[in-house]
């Protein structure tokens, strides 16, 4: 995600919104300094967390993704890896695998596409 940050940070029509997965530990300022590691600035791109119940449920019930803790799993937790684009109607118009070059930059192309159709 850090490389469409870096594509799109001078935007004003493109946000970005990560849930945490694990409310526990990624308190606000846990996320705050997280993002300050990253070099990520302004208000593109937001870090949010609370309710574990809520947020799983925003994922499957709104972002077709899921999440949940499996002990097997590195770091405890299960998910699925996926960056979701939403237009501005709430639409979503493209799922990719963000662990992947591949799928990043096939979003940044999307991403891409989308501005073209709102002009």
């Amino acid at each position: 995600m850090l490389n469409v940050y870096k594509a799109y940070k001078e935007s004003p029509d493109v946000r970005i919104l990560s849930h945490s997965i694990d409310p526990d530990h990624d308190t606000p300022a846990v996320l705050k300094q997280y993002a300050q590691e990253l070099g990520i600035t302004g208000t593109m791109w937001q870090f949010v967390t609370g309710d574990r119940e809520k947020i799983y449920a925003i994922g499957e019930n709104h972002y077709l993704v899921t999440a949940g803790k499996d002990a097997t799993a590195p770091g405890g937790y299960i998910h699925s890896g996926a960056f979701v684009l939403i237009d501005r109607q709430k639409h979503i118009r493209g799922m990719y695998d963000g662990t992947t070059l591949e799928g990043t930059q096939k979003l940044i192309r999307d991403i891409d596409v989308l501005q073209h159709e709102q002009e």
